[in-house]
């Protein structure tokens, strides 16, 4: 809202913006591989990196495409919204593991 108008605010929101995707990669990386049985464990870690890594290269990509088509921010602040919402489906119908093991979850 502000803009970027020097390079101190440019790392200042890089930085804000990076302190919000490692706390949920540190989630995913720590919460999903328990949905996985034990033995497809690591595949299922590699598959939700590669997501992540897919992501991380193509989101800036995207939004740039966008803006430059000339798409405005309510058109991207509501696909945003999309995948808000798809996150709280997930988030709603997500397996609970807290105080269950392993052998629980793989049954």
């Amino acid at each position: 809202m502000t803009g970027a108008v020097s390079g101190g605010r440019v790392a200042l929101f890089a930085s804000g913006a990076a302190f919000f995707v490692f706390a949920l990669n540190a989630g995913l990386y720590l919460h999903s591989p328990e949905l996985y049985p034990t033995r497809n464990r690591a595949k299922g870690a590699a598959f939700g990196g590669l997501w992540n890594r897919t992501g991380v290269i193509l989101g800036p990509v995207v939004v740039g495409a966008i803006l430059a088509a000339g798409g405005g921010l309510t058109l991207l602040f509501t696909q945003l919204a999309g995948l808000a919402a798809v996150g709280a489906v997930i988030a709603l119908f997500a397996v609970e593991t807290k105080g269950r093991t392993l052998e629980e979850l793989n049954s």
